[in-house]
């Protein structure tokens, strides 16, 4: 992705060092373009599985053992 600096609109550059983009002219940092912050809860994870092609058997059983963990943890 090419993405403009929103504090200057120079190009940004992907850091090879890490996950985000800087910019050269005012050496902004940014993460938007790699999808980072964009984390869906487990309910609505769950939701788009069920929506998108339901539940199988055996993924049942594994979200009967996550919830069953999850409340062993509260």
């Amino acid at each position: 992705m090419r993405c403009g600096c929103p504090e200057c609109g120079a190009f940004m550059i992907h850091s090879e060092s890490s996950n985000d983009c800087v910019c050269p002219d005012c050496l902004y940092r940014c993460h938007a373009c790699q999808g980072t912050g964009t984390a869906i809860s487990r309910e609505e994870a769950l939701h788009l599985r069920e929506i998108m092609g339901g539940i199988g058997a055996a993924e049942k059983e594994i979200e009967q053992d996550i919830e069953k963990k999850t409340e062993e943890d509260k």
